[in-house]
């Protein structure tokens, strides 16, 4: 009744009648032993129902009394001996004590030696002595005692009868010792064999006893149950999901039959729990865990709390919280996960033989809270359960090897924490005791060596002792040979000691270590199966950083590329959500950026360095503060930044790189203490570059000397710490000129080169920069041998590094500078052929720094003037081409300025080499093409690709997506670039801009990589390239253009008319850039006080003329500029046609509009430009270059907008601006049929205006104006401008006029003339047609009338006004004011019309 019920009194009532008739037995009566073995029986029964040790012990006691009353030869001493043994079994199971072992195998052995072939019994006695081996086998591993369970289950299985009920179990056990010794062997044989096809027979004889046992049968749970679990084995056995699928169904079916309160509810409940867990493993999904933990839970409540089982299920709901937590990262489900261990380790009875691995799950939990929050206590919880489970665990007991492997490794994890040796030495004890533990041929020898080798490896990587890692390296050799080929630990021995191999060759510098990490590392890969093995990504990882290591050795770009793929495919291998990518995952991600940063050293490609730092920023980002790789990411992502901004000046990428390393530094004697040192002080000595601070230079140097005393010799970096410091002593040399600096520099760069082999890739900078250093002593004590040295030096630097490297444009460069000082000295023709040659080499390397090769250009030009080789139009033309790659859209706005710099004077220069030269044409193309270069690139964003659509459509819309997106980041950068200097939350501001540059960059190079391969399409080779002659002079349709170019040689205008198909050249001999220069200065001086101060109040008060005049400046620009043109095109006074005046050079600050004679004796037409023309003034022809609509007849109402100066500006009141609004309100009022509208501004500020400009039609400001370079603008409400940046964001495509009352709104960058940094530039590439502006400050009194009479004259027509009369407009206002004879010359000469 107990065992249909459940009542724990009546198994109470059945040991209390058991004992009464055994009392009342006489000794001797043939019934005493039936009697002794019924109540032996019951008290087994409660051990299992209440686990009390003392009834195990009383079964057992009362079973032996049986054994010894039972006659020899009596039927009933075979069942009597294998309940004893069995009994006995469970003891071991349960104490682990190893004589109980023994007792069991004799007591089992008698049984069956003792039962006849043939007697049913047999296969019964058989198993449970298979059973006895088994166990002592996972006990001590020895080989022959697994043996002896195979041949033993063998035998039990082949005198079982197929149907019989227990042949599933039978073959189940037979199975799961075949599987045993396949991980112990690796033999696939074993495998095969332990999948027989008798579990076949099995579950279909588990069927029919379900099928046979009737609906409502109390026996019918039990059997579902059995078939369930022969599924689940043959499932564990064939991996077929469709067994776990039915085990699963059928388990769910016997937990529903079973009712609530049946004592095998639980253990029902526990089985279908674990094959939920089991699924979720295999495909994992979510719900499978979710409905294992309920399952397991209702188990855990179900099973009452002094049931053996209860800590076992609470074990197993542990299991299940932990699994959850490793998916999802849910804390809750962490703490759930150690309280619940806790609940089953607490009742877990001292001596229990689960105790240990009870407590070993606990230390685990604890030890993953830890690494969560790194909360000392819970280490600690974790390295005292794990004592306790090492303690509890006999020494021969086969769990003991865990035990002592999860002790070893927390005392490791509080050794990285808080550096206490005495821990590291606590963890190699515990690896050294597991060693020992298994003698040789032991199954987990191999995995003990592991792990001790493991060990070694980390104290070898704190304190640097070679021996560590000879140890290492020796324990994972002995590793790798003890693993049987085709045994899944194969892949992670090998892996291991690839990676000791690899350490050791950094250290050492041996070659062979680093071939034998290639070799082993890569037999690691080919033996992990398939890409969704855990281990697989870890592997390739470590491949990947042995092919980076080998082409940083030896230069083969194949390396490089494979390291790239491998550790890419590690990277991608790690599922999303699993387990491990937050500590895996950084670790991948920074090598990837390592291998992608050594590509783009290689070849230069601006990609590779935006992937590197993007992998990078990410690896750090996954890594938690206080980790101790955190340092060392965060120095590579330094590295790449600051490679990024020697690369393209972006002060924010040096900025950034010193503070990723603003964080501690290793300890003293880590082995990344040099790397970081020399880290350091590479980004003290850039600073030093950009900032001139000389304390920089000294941290540099500083900081470099450590790095070089810290790096043992003949260590791998030791060359390249040298190098680094040598750099520094020249740095320092060149800014104080003392010879002892040089004389550090040159000693250390001997070093670097005699410390690296012949074939080392880095070999060629290290003498290239040797050489310079003999050639800096050269020139300053004039030792022929150090030019000799040079030479020699420079040119093995050459010759050594390979077509295609980066690096080779800045060694052919060396060497041109001292070739050319040895023709400067002897006059050798052959050295300056050779310096030609090698400068035009170093600009033609495509793989090299931009700005390296501008340089190399530079130097070419000026070798060629000096001789005027025959190759300096050629120089020209490859610097001209190099300027809008100086200018690479992907930089900020200020940046591409700052870039164009280096080359302000190279284009007029150009084309007055193509001028001596008679290629007129050419100096136009060459002009076009150089100048406005920022604005040329805005253009072509916003081109619509026609003739490409037509052909390739899909390229042509890929393009125009990239372009819209470009034009897009561009200005959303330079927006948050204002608005981060306003930010309170200066982090947040930071990592924005830092995301809306990376993806402004990104995006630049996508484009850059769809133009070439466009420009590799028949028909596209020239696509988006600069234009010829014949196409640009299209753009003189409305007038001709006069280019006037002022170089160091000569001054010229060029005339461009639409219907001449060559370009009219007219030789200004009498006008020099010097005059022009000094015409300049001369206006500065008229000006006075009112060009040079930013806040600019409108007034235009009269300058102190200090002994110069207007007259003068302009008579000299009417006699050796304008005239020598009105003469050429025979024009007479009063034709007054359109002419556009294209200036350059220092003729971009000169009123070249006003030119002429204003002495009272020139009174009569015929002496000034504006007796003959029109004038404007455009920045390019591709600015006049016509749109669709450019000429039809404006319709509709014209929208005008009018802002007035806002009362927040924080500048001067310009009372001047309510009398100029008042005027455009009278006109528009006064003209009705002008079909106008009046827009006005009603706060001011930028974001009010931007919105109004969209909607408006033209738009005039009066207001104050400043020229900023590219921070030039309109000045607002809340004191910001209306920038330029701002104005052409607008993009606007439908023409009209911007009328710019303010002040210098078109004076241009003196730093960069022919760049139109102004806001009437910016009003003309946001797309109106024309604009009137002004060249200097204007008149705040004067301003209304101009304004009055040009709209009086645009709106007196009877139609809607026209923009493109504007200039006639202004023409005759700006004549009428003139004429006055109290207006002085520089209140009317800075109104100016540009553009239409």
């Amino acid at each position: 009744r107990f065992q249909r019920v459940g009542n724990i009194s009546n198994l109470e009532d059945a040991i209390s009648t058991f004992r009464d008739a055994v009392d009342l037995t006489p000794h001797g009566h043939p019934r005493k032993p039936s009697h002794l073995n019924n109540l032996a029986s019951a008290f087994l029964v409660r051990f299992l129902r209440h686990g009390e040790l003392s009834d195990l012990e009383n079964g057992i006691s009362t079973l032996t009394d049986v054994v010894d009353l039972t006659p020899h030869g009596h039927p009933d001493k075979l069942d009597h001996l294998n309940n004893l043994g069995h009994a006995i079994l469970d003891r071991f199971k349960r104490v682990g004590n190893l004589s109980d072992l023994q007792d069991a195998i004799s007591t089992l052995t008698n049984a069956v030696d003792l039962t006849p072939q043939g007697h049913p019994h047999k296969p019964g006695y058989l198993n449970n002595l298979g059973n006895a081996f088994s166990a002592r086998f996972k006990r001590l591993g020895e080989p022959s005692d697994l043996e002896d369970a195979i041949s033993i289950y063998s035998d039990a299985v082949d005198l079982t009868p197929p149907g019989h009920p227990d042949k599933p179990g039978r073959l189940s056990n037979l199975g799961s010792a075949f599987g045993a010794r396949f991980k112990r062997l690796g033999e696939l044989s074993d495998l095969e064999d332990a999948i027989s096809s008798d579990l076949k027979d099995a579950i279909a004889a588990y069927r029919d006893a379900v099928a046979l046992t009737p609906h409502g049968h109390p026996r019918k749970p039990t059997c579902l149950n059995t078939l369930g679990t022969a599924f689940s084995a043959r499932f564990d056995r064939l991996g077929e999901l469709s067994d776990l699928e039915n085990a699963i169904l059928t388990f769910k079916d016997a937990v529903d039959l079973t009712p609530h309160d049946h004592p095998d509810k639980p253990g029902h409940l526990n089985d279908l729990s674990i094959a939920f867990l089991t699924r979720f493993e295999r495909l994992g999904e979510l719900s499978d865990l979710e409905d294992c933990i309920s399952r397991q839970r209702d188990a855990a409540d179900l099973t009452p709390h002094d049931h053996p089982d209860k800590p076992g299920r609470l074990s197993n709901l542990g299991n299940a919280f932990s699994a959850r937590f490793k998916c999802l990262g849910n804390l809750c489900d962490l703490k759930d996960a150690i309280s619940t261990y806790r609940d089953a380790v607490a009742l877990t009875p001292h001596g229990h033989p689960h105790k240990p691995a009870r407590l070993n799950n606990l230390g685990t939990a604890f030890s993953a809270h830890f690494e969560h929050f790194g909360e000392f206590s819970d280490l600690e919880d974790a390295i005292s359960r794990y004592r306790d489970a090492v303690d509890l665990t006999p020494r021969d007991h086969p769990d003991k090897l865990s035990c002592l492997k999860n002790l070893g490794n927390a005392f490791l994890t509080r050794f990285k924490r808080f550096g206490e040796l005495s821990d590291f030495e606590d963890a190699i004890s515990a690896y050294r005791d597991a060693v020992a533990l298994t003698p040789h041929g032991h199954p987990r020898r191999p995995t003990c060596l592991n792990t001790l080798g493991t060990a070694f490896s980390a104290r070898f990587e704190r304190l640097g002792e070679l021996s560590d890692l000879e140890d290492a390296i020796s324990t994972y050799r002995d590793t790798v040979d003890l693993t049987p080929h085709g045994h899944p630990d194969k892949p992670d021995h090998l892996n291991n000691l690839g990676i000791a191999f690899l350490t050791r060759f950094e250290r050492l510098g041996e070659l062979r270590d680093l071939q034998d990490a290639v070799s082993t590392l890569t037999g690691a890969v080919d033996l992990t199966p398939h890409d969704w093995h855990p281990d697989k990504p870890g592997c390739l990882n470590n491949l990947g950083i042995a092919f980076l290591t080998r082409f940083e050795r030896l230069g083969e770009l194949s390396d490089l590329e494979d390291a790239i793929s491998m550790c890419r495919d590690a990277v991608d291998l790690i599922p999303h959500g699993h387990p491990d990518k937050s500590s895996r995952a950084p670790v991948y991600l920074n090598n990837l950026g390592t291998a992608f940063s050594a590509h783009f050293e290689r070849l230069g490609e601006l990609s590779d360095l935006e992937d590197a730092i993007l992998r990078y920023r990410d690896a750090v980002d996954l890594t938690p503060r206080g980790h101790p790789d955190k340092l060392k990411r965060l120095i590579n992502l330094g590295s790449a930044l600051l490679t990024r901004f020697l690369h393209l000046g972006e002060l924010s990428d040096l900025e950034d790189a010193i503070s990723t390393y603003s964080v501690d530094l290793p300890p003293h004697g880590h082995p990344d203490e040099p790397g970081c040192l020399s880290n350091l002080g590479n980004a003290f000595l850039t600073r030093f570059h950009r900032l001139g601070e000389l304390s920089d230079l000294e941290k540099a140097i500083a900081t470099l000397s450590n790095a070089v005393t810290h790096t043992p010799h003949g260590h791998p970096q030791k060359s390249n710490c040298l190098n680094n410091l040598g750099i520094a002593f020249f740095t320092r040399f060149q800014r104080l000129g003392e010879l002892n600096n040089l004389e550090d520099a040159i000693l250390r760069y001997r070093d670097a080169v005699d410390l690296l082999p012949k074939d080392h890739p880095e070999r060629p900078r290290r003498l290239s920069n040797l050489g310079d250093t003999f050639g800096a002593r050269f020139k300053r004590l004039g030792e022929l041998s150090d030019l000799e040295d040079a030479i020699l030096t420079c040119r093995d630097a050459v010759d050594l590094t390979p077509d295609g490297h980066p690096d080779k444009s800045r060694c052919l460069n060396y060497l041109g500078h001292y070739l050319t000082a040895r023709f400067e000295r002897f006059r050798d023709p052959t050295d300056f052929e050779q310096t030609i040659s090698l400068y035009s080499r170093a600009a033609s390397a495509s793989t090299a720094p931009i700005r390296q090769r501008f340089r190399a250009s530079q130097h070419w030009i000026l070798c060629a003037q000096r001789m005027h080789h025959c190759s300096l139009f050629h120089a020209y033309s490859v610097a001209i081409s190099l300027l809008p790659q100086l200018a690479w859209v992907g930089l900020e706005l200020r940046h591409r300025y700052d870039e164009l710099a280096q080359g302000a004077d190279v284009v007029r220069e150009a084309a007055a080499a193509a001028l001596d030269s008679g290629l007129p044409e050419t100096a136009v193309e060459w002009l076009e093409q150089g100048r406005s270069v920022v604005w040329g690139e805005l253009f072509q964003l916003r081109s619509s690709y026609e003739e490409l659509s037509v052909v390739h459509a899909d390229h042509a819309r890929r393009l125009q997506e990239l372009s819209a997106a470009l034009e897009n980041a561009s200005i959303t950068r330079e927006k948050s670039s204002v608005l981060s200097e306003q930010a309170s939350a200066a982090r947040r501001a930071t990592e924005s801009l830092q995301q809306e540059a990376d993806n402004h960059r990104a995006l630049a190079i996508a484009r850059d990589k769809l133009l070439k391969e466009i420009r590799g399409l028949p028909g596209f080779e020239r696509f988006l390239l600069h234009k010829e002659f014949s196409q640009l002079r299209a753009s003189a349709h409305s007038g001709p253009v006069v280019i006037l170019n002022a170089a160091e040689s000569r001054c010229d205008a060029l005339i461009v008319l639409a219907d001449v198909d060559h370009v009219i050249h007219v030789p200004l001999p009498t006008f020099t850039f010097q005059r022009s220069s000094g015409l300049q200065n001369m206006l500065e001086k008229l000006l006075g006080h009112a060009r040079d101060i930013h806040s600019d109040d409108r007034k235009g008060d009269p300058a102190t003329l200090r002994g110069v005049s207007w007259e003068s400046l302009l008579s000299t620009l009417w006699n050796g500029v304008v005239k020598p043109l009105i003469l050429s095109s025979e024009q007479t006074p009063g034709d007054l046609s359109r002419i556009f005046w294209c200036p350059t050079g220092p003729f971009v600050f000169l009123p070249i509009h006003a030119a002429g004679l204003y002495g009272t004796q020139q009174s009569q037409p015929g002496h000034k430009v504006s007796d003959f023309v029109i004038s404007s003034y455009v920045p390019t022809l591709a600015i006049l270059s016509l749109s669709p609509n450019s000429s039809a007849v404006p319709s509709g109402t014209l929208r005008l907008l009018a802002v007035r100066q806002p009362s927040s500006d924080g500048l001067p009141h310009l009372s001047g601006v309510a009398v100029e609004l008042e005027h455009i309100r009278e006109i528009i009022r006064n003209f009705p049929w002008a079909q106008t509208t009046l827009l006005e501004s009603s706060v001011g500020t930028v974001e009010e205006v931007l919105d109004l400009m969209k909607d408006a039609d033209w738009v005039h400001f009066a207001c104050h104006g400043i020229q900023d370079g590219a921070d030039s603008g309109l000045c607002l409400a809340n004191g910001r401008r209306l920038k330029v940046s701002d104005i052409i964001a607008l993009s606007r495509p439908h023409g009209g006029l911007a009328f710019l009352s303010a002040c210098q709104t078109a004076m241009g960058d003196e730093r960069l003339s022919d760049e139109a940094i102004h806001v009437a530039a910016g009003m003309l590439f946001a797309g109106y047609g024309g604009v009137i502006g002004t060249m200097w400050s204007i008149s705040d009194q004067l301003a209304p009338h101009v304004a009055w009479d040009v709209y009086t004259q645009l709106f007196r027509n009877g139609t809607r006004p026209d923009c493109r009369e504007a200039a006639r407009a202004l023409h005759d206002a700006i004549g009428r004011l003139r004429d006055r004879r109290n207006v002085p010359f520089h209140i009317w000469l800075p109104f100016i019309h540009v553009g239409l």
